[in-house]
């Protein structure tokens, strides 16, 4: 899915392209700063001197915020599944961040698709809220990707996790695969028997190639897969993510379904 070509989007909107925009704007940001310095006796402004690097993405953020519903779009059309513009999702009841974040206001699903990934029902949306901190409100998102599993399993993480409710940390013999990914369980026996070694070898592949999948948190939730993510705007991103998932949903032993099937809480709120 990632490897194919056409859902990579245009040649303008590649990571070697958006890296050279963001370099031309940071060398003009420095020497403006540096021109006006040398004629004033000081920066332009001390607020804008530190912000510097962060406003050289600005350019390149802008492009991805106007394109992002068309590569969705694109994509959809591309694989297979059905865009929704304004889909009218409910929010997923869903036990860990940003679903539980106490200071969101306004949570909104917006633009999604659904199809398959493989066997898998799959599903796909653009999450966005307020963030209040009494002192000033923030505007944030993530990107959400789905699969439905068969049946429950218990709950376990892989990727960037800040949730302790999450278990402890599993290491593998791999380090490798340690060194790109983090896996969080309450159950360490139930990790290692997801991510067997054909599993850990195809999710370091997919690691190497697409360095969003490693800026991707995975979960494990009840009867669901979820990857929630700041990136996955971009048609590659969007596939490698999906690709990821495939991956470790298809890897899991026949075993593991019967013996570590659980009863415990899954959602009742569809995400459709």
């Amino acid at each position: 899915m990632a490897d194919d070509q056409s859902a990579r989007g245009p040649i303008w909107a590649r990571p070697r392209v958006f890296h050279t925009l963001t370099f031309i704007t940071f060398v003009v940001l420095v020497i403006v700063q540096g021109m006006w310095w040398r004629d004033h006796g000081k920066p332009l402004s001390w607020i804008l001197l530190p912000a510097t690097p962060f406003l050289a993405f600005l350019p390149s953020g802008l492009i991805v915020k106007a394109f992002r519903k068309r590569w969705t779009a694109q994509w959809a059309e591309q694989h297979g599944f059905s865009y929704q513009r304004k889909a009218g999702w409910a929010v997923p009841v869903w036990n860990f961040p940003p679903f539980t974040i106490r200071r969101a206001r306004r949570m909104r699903v917006r633009d999604a698709m659904q199809g398959s990934v493989g066997a898998y029902p799959a599903s796909f949306f653009h999450l966005t809220w307020l963030n209040n901190n009494k002192i000033n409100v923030s505007t944030h998102y993530r990107n959400v990707f789905v699969l439905e599993l068969p049946t429950a399993l218990p709950r376990l993480t892989m990727g960037p996790n800040f949730d302790t409710t999450a278990g402890t940390q599993v290491e593998f013999e791999s380090a490798d695969f340690n060194d790109k990914f983090s896996v969080y369980s309450s159950n360490p026996a139930f990790a290692h028997a997801v991510f067997t070694p054909r599993t850990i070898d195809r999710l370091i592949d997919i690691g190497r190639r697409e360095p969003a999948v490693r800026l991707t948190k995975f979960e494990i939730t009840g009867n669901r897969l979820v990857g929630v993510t700041t990136l996955g705007n971009r048609p590659w991103e969007i596939g490698s993510a999906f690709d990821a998932m495939q991956v470790i949903a298809e890897g899991i032993p026949r075993f593991v379904w019967s013996d570590s099937t659980t009863t415990a809480t899954a959602p009742k709120r569809n995400v459709a």
